[in-house]
């Protein structure tokens, strides 16, 4: 079953018939097992309020590692806690970020490792909600993890991207079109390749944050999507 159980309201006029005979025809198409194994938060997001959704972090493809995906883009279930050693560079380089950003950092070579902002989070100069509470507070306040893709086989990245492709455009289009006010964190190749079914909006574009470096103009950790977005999420949780 791909849509969850408490589909919110706001949602009724993208869940039309004809979409609703697509996700069947996709669902018919999924081969057991696949990610995430829980099947009721593959298509997380209609359980948000669509309405008070003020940013959207457009990932790409599920977690492929089983058990690892959650239905929400750059969250895993592989983690509990930020000091834990985990695996997923994007999700840390996006917490440098932030926290260059709360802490005002202007000169790339000050950026904290992650390393250090393990140990301003132990020792209270960097008071980010917990990893188990983060994401929630963050969906909270209206922020939606939203991947393009949302299933894959187990171990294989993007193998049910072609399944999914309509879906997602009709998807994107749909919100774009009916929410013009959303800022949307487009980073790296793949979510800018959607550019031409996000319509309207606010875009903040980047590298995508799994490599950073210095010598990229473009780099993810000289991005302000953060900055300028503090004002409608407080970023900490």
């Amino acid at each position: 079953m791909l849509l969850p159980q408490k589909i919110h309201h706001s949602w009724e006029n993208f869940l039309t018939d004809e979409i609703q005979r697509e996700l069947e025809i996709i669902e018919s198409k999924l081969v057991e097992p696949f990610n995430p194994i829980h099947h009721d938060v593959t298509l997380r997001f209609l359980e948000v309020d669509l309405n008070q959704v003020k940013v959207i972090w457009l990932g790409q493809d599920v977690y492929p590692a089983p058990g690892a995906a959650t239905g929400r883009a750059f969250e895993t279930n592989k983690i509990q806690s930020w000091t834990e050693p985990f695996q997923q560079v994007s999700l840390k380089n996006i917490v440098r970020l932030i926290h260059k950003t709360y802490m005002n950092i202007t000169a790339y070579e000050n950026i904290y490792s992650y390393a250090q902002i393990k140990k301003a989070i132990e020792n209270g100069e960097f008071p980010i909600a917990s990893y188990g509470m983060w994401f929630d507070q963050l969906e909270a306040q209206g922020v939606l993890f939203l991947n393009t893709t949302f299933t894959c086989e187990a171990n294989k990245p993007n193998s049910h991207k072609k399944i999914w492709a309509h879906f997602s455009e009709v998807l994107l289009q749909y919100i774009s079109k009916s929410h013009p006010d959303i800022h949307w964190f487009l980073w790296g190749n793949e979510a800018q390749s959607h550019l031409n079914h996000i319509t309207t909006g606010h875009y903040h574009l980047s590298r995508h944050p799994m490599m950073c470096s210095n010598k990229y103009e473009d780099d993810f950790l000289k991005a302000t999507c953060f900055g300028k977005t503090w004002h409608l999420i407080h970023w900490l949780g």
